[in-house]
């Protein structure tokens, strides 16, 4: 295996940065040395915004045509459609996932490249010709400026082009700072940007840890926007240091989404769909469906079948096409997964299936857990309420809809929820009630380009996607246009 060397990417190539010091990067599957990451400091970071600030108060980028910025996107999608099967090589590898769905995530990553290239054809003003004779209102919308962005290690690629491809379409300028572990794909993709056409300075990258170089980009002054995804208490932090500037800030945060499955459902369907809500990326997924929330008519021989569906799930290392689930980011994070397993024996949960370490078959160097599936658990036991970020499922029975809108509701976040029923009144009157940012009705996790993605409570503020995606990065301008001081003439002076 060969070891990837990436240093920063500022104001259109590889920069070095001011600091000799790297952060290696290990499989998460095998051990084997994956990648160094520049280290990157407050200064890095600051060169990086200097060349954001420049480019957009200077460069042609701002002032574009929205046809001429469209190109640009889209051969941007061209380049990382050629250069598909290496950057799912590398996203795969260093976030732990298994290749199939790194593929499925980059792919995705360019529609919203191509969706967000034909919504800026779209971004246009009003004019008011009803604010008197001698006057007209214009309303325009105007690129925010210099956005910094941190993106997480779970959908590395995802998480960025659900933010990269609408800021710059707006017309702003983009500094991002990746996750530590898992920055090639993101380094890869500024590369091939300059490739389509980017201007130097629109879209830069610092590499390096949230403490320093996180930390320097919500506090620098020429920083306009912050555009945040990750944990709710890393969240909470960036919210307070951009409030302190008055800075705006968009937060996609935690989760702990319910399916709600009723009696009268497709239950194949539904088992189909709540396994794959815990095992998609490992459970290292905010929106993944953590809770099982099904009537209790049903129960017994749902989770059964589920049980046996878990067993065939195949967990492999992170280039094994055969792979349905793969390995954990780190060690830490596996052991705060096995932690939580232990707590939930230890509130009284029943283990009906799942929770130990898997290192059988080749997976012993890595960080692996079997599909872990606990029944008879109630709403104030920690593994009910706490984000666990692994493939764990707490099951809770309802006898009523009031009660299945209750505990779905009966929880901090709202950023998902599932809902599975034949009831098409059902569906709609309960989705309407059920508080998160998206509802999934009759499937999990399946969405589209088009809709807004973002959560209720303390999973965020703020969306993603959508026409909404793309507003995010614009601020509103009014004008109010005297014309002139002629008199109007008069219909009896004619």
């Amino acid at each position: 295996m060969t070891l990837r060397t990436y240093a920063h990417f500022i104001d259109g190539a590889d920069a070095a940065g001011t600091s000799s010091e790297t952060i290696r990067r290990t499989s998460p599957g095998h051990g084997g040395d994956l990648a160094d990451f520049a280290a990157g400091t407050a200064e890095d970071l600051n060169v990086a915004v200097t060349a954001a600030r420049r480019s957009f108060e200077e460069g042609p980028w701002r002032e574009m045509p929205a046809t001429d910025k469209a190109a640009i996107l889209n051969r941007w999608g061209d380049l990382i459609l050629e250069n598909l099967e290496r950057l799912a090589e590398i996203e795969a590898e260093e976030s732990g996932k298994p290749i199939s769905y790194a593929k499925g995530e980059i792919q995705h990553s360019v529609a919203m490249t191509r969706y967000a290239a034909s919504l800026g054809l779209q971004l246009h003003g009003e004019a008011f010709q009803n604010v008197g004779q001698n006057a007209l209102g214009l309303v325009s919308r105007e690129p925010r400026g210099v956005v910094g962005m941190i993106t997480p290690w779970n959908f590395p690629m995802v998480t960025l082009f659900q933010k990269l491809p609408y800021a710059l379409a707006a017309g702003c300028s983009v500094v991002v700072k990746p996750s530590e572990l898992t920055s090639g794909t993101t380094i890869e993709a500024a590369r091939l940007g300059a490739q389509a056409g980017l201007p130097a300075g629109v879209f830069n990258v610092v590499t390096g840890t949230g403490s320093v170089v996180g930390n320097a980009m919500t506090s620098h002054p020429e920083v306009d926007m912050i555009s945040f995804t990750g944990s709710t208490p890393v969240g909470k932090a960036i919210g307070e240091a951009c409030a302190r500037s008055v800075k705006r800030c968009a937060l996609e945060l935690g989760g702990k989404a319910a399916n709600v499955v009723f009696a009268d459902a497709d239950l194949d369907a539904a088992l189909d769909g709540v396994l794959f809500g815990i095992i998609l990326n490992q459970g290292e997924e905010c929106v993944g469906g953590t809770r099982l929330l099904i009537e209790e008519s049903v129960a017994a021989e749902f989770v059964e079948k589920l049980c046996a569906r878990a067993a065939k799930v195949r967990t492999g290392l992170p280039l094994d096409k055969t792979a349905d689930q793969s390995a954990l980011i780190h060690e830490g994070h596996l052991q705060k997964v096995l932690d939580y397993i232990e707590i939930g024996k230890q509130e009284g949960a029943t283990l009906a299936c799942g929770g130990n370490r898997i290192t059988e078959g080749g997976l012993d160097k890595g960080f692996f857990v079997e599909p872990t599936i606990f029944t008879n658990v109630t709403p104030d036991m920690r593994i009910f309420r706490e984000e666990i970020f692994g493939p764990v499922l707490t099951v809770t029975t309802f006898k009523t809809e009031n009660e299945a809108v209750a505990l779905a509701n009966d929880t901090n976040y709202g950023l998902g929820n599932g809902l599975w029923t034949k009831d098409v009144d059902k569906a709609i009157l309960i989705t309407r009630r059920l508080k998160s940012g998206t509802v999934f009705v009759n499937t999990f996790l399946e969405t589209s380009v088009q809709m807004p993605f973002g959560g209720f409570k303390q999973s965020g503020v703020g969306r993603e996607n959508g026409i909404d995606g793309l507003l995010e990065y614009t601020e509103v301008k009014s004008a109010f246009i005297k014309l002139g001081k002629r008199q109007p003439v008069l219909p009896h002076t004619l």
